[in-house]
Parts: structure tokens; sequence; C-alpha cells
């Protein structure tokens, strides 16, 4: 009797830990070398684009319901993903060179640089969607490590679209998300 009661409540412990896991979305959708991408992140920098191009179709006076077809849905989609395998690389990349704390510091003092006099966290929210701060850690400090793996490269003489072509080749990226597969060098739509 004991043990029945306790594989039920086991089970139900289970069942209540997997239900909060996949309706807050952290269940992973990519592995990239052993590091995941859930559908959370996923689905928020989704969001985020989705918003930024219907805001930009708006101000250009284009056909904002062209956001809407699903051929451009599913390329959005494709570009998302392709970012955060790239992010997750570059990230890689940067800490075989640099410490850990360094990269933050460097990726601070350059979003400082470039935020400096500006309305960054009214423009994060008009553009994107976005609170200043999940602005900063989903399209700010990106790109600032983004920039300084590049200059990194640059002042060794290399390339940085080689490099990170290299490193997309090298990459065990494994698409857990239905209509989306990994051809060695990118994301691309699954026919």
């Amino acid at each position: 009797m004991n043990k029945i009661w306790f594989l039920s409540i086991l089970s139900g412990i289970i069942v209540v830990f997997g239900a909060y896991f996949i309706l807050n979305g952290f269940y992973p959708i990519v592995l990239v070398d052993f590091k995941i991408i859930n559908a959370r992140n996923f689905n928020k920098d989704y969001s985020g684009a989705l918003v930024y191009y219907k805001n930009a179709l708006d101000v250009y006076a284009r056909d904002s319901a062209l956001i809407n077809a699903d051929e451009v849905k599913n390329e959005l989609k494709r570009a998302v993903l392709d970012n955060l395998v790239e992010n997750i690389l570059i990230d890689k990349e940067l800490k075989s060179e640099l410490s850990f704390s360094n990269i933050d510091e460097l990726a601070d003092k350059k979003i400082e640089e470039a935020t400096r006099g500006k309305s960054t966290k009214e423009e994060a929210k008009t553009l994107y969607g976005f609170s200043y701060e999940e602005f900063k850690d989903r399209v700010l400090i990106p790109q600032a490590k983004k920039e300084i793996f590049e200059n990194r490269l640059f002042l060794k003489g290399e390339n940085f679209e080689e490099k990170i072509i290299e490193a997309k080749s090298k990459a065990k990226v494994m698409i857990f998300l239905s209509g989306f597969e990994w051809n060695g060098k990118e994301v691309i739509i699954r026919l």
C-alpha cells in the first residue's frame, strides 16, 4: 500500500513538473554543441522580430498583412533560429579566447557607448515590444559580443564570415522544431 501511494505521489510530481516545463516553454527545440535553445527563448525572439517587422512595414507604408503569410513567418522563424545558433557559436569562440568576466565587461562597455544619450528604453518597447532589460539581453548583448568577436578577428587578420562559416560547419546542431533542419551550414526550412 505504501509503495502504491509513493509511486502515485511521485508520478503526480513528475506530471506537474513536466506540465510546468512544457507550458512555460522550457523544453529544448535546438541543441548546439550541447547548449540548449529552449522554446521560450525562441518564441520571445521570434515575437520581437515579428513586432519589429510589422512596425517597419507600417512605417514604410507597406502592407503589414504581408507579415502574416506563412512563407514570411517561416522565413522569420528560420532567421531567428539561425541567429540563436550563431550567438551560441560566437559565445563559444569568445570564451575560448577571453575569460567570462572580460566578455561581459567588454559587452557592457560597448553597450554603454552605443546607448549613451539615446532613449533606448522607449525605442526597445516601441520597436520590439521588449522591456529595456529584455532588449539588452536579447539584442544588445549578442550584438556587442558579435562586434567584439569581429574586432578580435580583424586584429588577427582573420575574416569574421569565414570564421563563423567554419564554426557552423564544425558545430553539432540538432533541431527538434518541426519544419526546420540543420544542413551543416545553416538552419533551413524543411519542405
